[in-house]
């Protein structure tokens, strides 16, 4: 006998970020109940409407709490659909990148990640059920080369602040999940690591090459909705989210 999927609830966060809005797109178009926190929930709107959402299932199956990562009270409302802890948070936190004296590359908000995984840990604390946790980081993090020579250049300037973000972040999240199981504020977590990003049309799951911290899949690029597609399919789009064969895992994603 097949078994029946149990979807999960699903709270986003970063959900106007390319590879998040992606995965939300498909969760709301397959049924999922989903939460987004946004600071212009009309760019939202927007936005999904742009990847085809309908206007019925954004209706039946997103609710948009607006405010910013650093507001508590939003973040932990979003923590919620239909006054129930969610299953699972999928964080596409990033900021914007800014120039400094021309040359100098950082961001609008050189700790968003870190702040914001605060934030949400913060908030998830006080949930009567744990949530798992899916974070959209970045290779160029693991003490593995996992991107390509030629690329190194790019990453050691362009790429230095973020990447230093998003490397507290995940340590901040590991440090959680060391903790006793009765002081965890979450349930397990997955790190996704994609290449370097681009937009337009992805080339599909098949295309996709997977790897892990000890052993990275090591390429140029790979499409933001590509990066949504492979957790949709790979996290919610299982029978449960226990058949995830990848929790407490480093996956690097390249095209």
């Amino acid at each position: 006998m097949q078994q029946q999927q149990q979807l999960p609830t699903v709270a986003f966060f970063g959900a106007t970020g390319g590879c998040a809005n992606a995965c939300l797109a498909l969760a709301l178009q397959a049924g999922v109940h989903c939460s987004a926190l946004a600071r212009t929930p009309s760019k939202l709107h927007n936005l999904l409407q742009q990847l085809n959402v309908s206007e019925s299932a954004i209706a039946n199956y997103l609710t948009v709490t607006e405010g910013d990562i650093y507001d508590h009270q939003a973040v932990q409302k979003t923590l919620y659909v239909d006054g129930r802890p969610v299953d699972l948070i999928i964080s596409g936190l990033g900021g914007k990148p800014r120039f400094e004296y021309g040359l100098k590359a950082t961001l609008d908000n050189p700790t968003i990640c870190q702040d914001g995984i605060q934030t949400i840990i913060s908030a998830a604390r006080s949930c009567p059920r744990k949530p798992r946790i899916v974070i959209i980081s970045t290779t160029g993090l693991s003490d593995t080369r996992d991107v390509p020579l030629m690329m190194l250049p790019l990453y050691h300037w362009l790429l230095k602040v973020p990447h230093a973000d998003k490397k507290v972040m995940e340590d901040l999240v590991v440090a959680e999940m060391q903790k006793p199981e009765e002081e965890r504020a979450i349930d397990g977590f997955l790190f996704v690591r994609p290449s370097l990003l681009l937009n337009g049309d992805g080339d599909g799951l098949s295309k996709i090459r997977i790897g892990t911290d000890e052993n990275p899949a090591v390429g140029y690029c790979i499409s933001r909705r590509d990066v949504g597609l492979w957790i949709f399919e790979r996290v919610i789009h299982q029978a449960s989210l226990a058949d995830c064969q990848y929790w407490g895992q480093k996956v690097s994603l390249t095209a």
